[in-house]
């Protein structure tokens, strides 16, 4: 149970992991929650290439002579978007298969045969 103190801080208790645990030892995970964390996997290795290429579009240096809109920048954002979701199909880095086998590990062994 979640408790909060007389000083306002909050306490979570173990009991809120223990039943979600339980829960997911107790059920059966089907092939398609498999792909639904597959997907997971690859879409946070997407926004992790897009950190990764916002911190290097700010390295770029600008000049007075080529000022930028807000529509060209909505349009670079989206573009890195598109950019960062190509790159985590193709690119072939491997955070998300390695999130996907360490993910996978902690599942019954019986749905991953």
């Amino acid at each position: 149970m979640d408790n909060i103190s007389a000083t306002g801080n909050f306490h979570l208790s173990n009991n809120s992991s223990v039943q979600l645990e339980s829960k997911l030892q107790g059920s059966h995970v089907t092939a398609s929650e498999m792909k639904k964390l597959k997907e997971a996997c690859n879409d946070f290795e997407a926004i992790f290439i897009k950190q990764m290429l916002d911190a290097m579009k700010k390295t770029i240096n600008r000049s007075y002579l080529t000022n930028r809109n807000m529509g060209e920048e909505i349009f670079d954002d989206m573009l890195y978007d598109e950019y960062s979701k190509k790159m985590s199909g193709t690119a072939g880095l491997g955070i998300g298969n390695m999130m996907y086998q360490q993910l996978s590990r902690q599942l019954p062994s019986d749905i991953l045969s």
